[in-house]
């Protein structure tokens, strides 16, 4: 019986490596994000321990016109990192989505050549039992014909 080979392997492989290669870029994407809220996350902790602070420094009465000056300044850079932060991130999520999407795409592509080749597969086994059926029969019908003959050299020679 002859073995079964796909003419399309190649394309196959190629499909699967561009899955894999959006499976990185999908994966960079989410450690990027990650980052950022943690960044995020930490600068709100920044500032509310600074908020702290000033609070205990206008509660004891040492806080002076040039320190709060100072602080209103930080909070203000602070507020501005913040909000390119967020920017950042929500830009990050948008390209997730379509990381995600180009994942999607790929998965799929990748199974509808995988499915085509199994669909040639089980064609090529079904050919091949066909033929072999065949042969089988066509054998059969040789021995029935061959016995039938010898019965009859039999029945001549009695």
């Amino acid at each position: 019986m002859a073995a079964f080979k796909f003419r399309m392997e190649f394309l196959i492989k190629a499909r699967r490596r561009k899955e894999e290669e959006a499976m990185a870029r999908l994966a960079q994407r989410l450690a990027s994000i990650r980052d950022l809220e943690e960044e995020i996350a930490a600068q709100n902790q920044k500032k509310e321990r600074l908020k702290a602070e000033l609070a205990e420094l206008i509660r004891s009465g040492e806080v002076t016109i040039p320190l709060l000056t100072l602080y209103k300044d930080y909070d203000h850079k602070m507020a501005l990192d913040l909000a390119r932060l967020a920017e950042f991130l929500r830009l990050s999520q948008r390209e997730e989505a379509k990381e995600r999407a180009a994942l999607t795409r790929a998965s799929v592509d990748r199974k509808v050549m995988e499915k085509l080749k199994e669909n040639k597969r089980v064609e090529f086994l079904d050919e091949q039992m066909h033929l072999e059926q065949n042969n089988l029969e066509e054998m059969a019908a040789l021995a029935k014909a061959r016995r039938d003959r010898e019965e009859g050299r039999r029945s001549a020679g009695n």
